[in-house]
C-alpha cells in the first residue's frame, strides 16, 4: 500500500517537462526477419501495428473480446429467434436413428383433418389427374427437343450413304 500512496503522490507533482512527440524517425528493427516481408522502409512507431506493439495487442484484445462476450450472446439470440425451421416444427418429434421409432411419420394422415373433400381432391389429383399432367410435361418436353433440333446432334458426324 505504501508503494502505491508512493506513485500515486510521485504523479500529482510532476518534476520536469514531459515529451509528448518525438523529435527524430524511430529506427528500424533488424534483428531478425519479421513475417510477413515488409519490403522498403517500416519503422515500427506507436501508432504502426506491429506484432508485440500496443496496437497490435489492443486490437487483438478487442477482436477477442468482441468474440467471446457480445458476439456469443448475438449467435445465441440468432439461434434461438430467427430458427424459422425450429418454430416451425414446434412439437413435432425429432428424427430418430432407429428408423422403427420413426414409423409415425407415415402414419399420419394430413388430410384426414381437412374433412371428406380435402380427401377427395387429394385421391384426385394422385391417382387421376397425375397421369394426364405427367404425359403433358413430357408432350411438352418432346415438342422443345424437336424444335430445338436435339434430337439430331449427330448429324454432323454422320456419313451419307454415298460416300460409304
Amino acid at each position: 500500500m505504501a508503494l502505491l500512496r508512493l506513485r500515486t503522490s510521485a504523479l500529482a507533482r510532476p518534476t520536469g517537462a514531459l515529451r509528448g512527440f518525438a523529435s527524430q524517425v524511430p529506427k528500424t528493427v533488424e534483428d531478425a526477419p519479421t513475417y510477413p516481408l515488409v519490403y522498403g522502409r517500416c519503422e515500427e512507431t506507436v501508432m504502426s501495428p506491429y506484432k508485440g506493439g500496443p496496437v497490435y495487442l489492443w486490437l487483438r484484445s478487442s477482436i477477442l473480446w468482441l468474440r467471446r462476450v457480445p458476439g456469443r450472446h448475438w449467435i445465441r439470440w440468432i439461434e434461438r429467434n430467427w430458427d424459422y425451421q425450429k418454430m416451425c416444427l414446434v412439437g413435432v418429434p425429432e428424427f430418430h436413428i432407429d428408423p422403427t421409432k420413426n414409423r409415425w411419420r407415415y402414419y399420419v394422415d394430413t388430410s384426414y383433418y381437412g374433412g371428406m373433400l380435402d380427401k377427395s381432391h387429394e385421391d384426385w389429383y394422385r391417382y387421376i389427374l397425375m397421369y394426364p399432367a405427367l404425359a403433358y410435361f413430357f408432350h411438352c418436353t418432346w415438342c422443345r427437343i424437336k424444335d430445338n433440333d436435339k434430337d439430331n446432334f449427330l448429324a454432323k458426324w454422320r456419313v451419307p450413304a454415298d460416300e460409304v
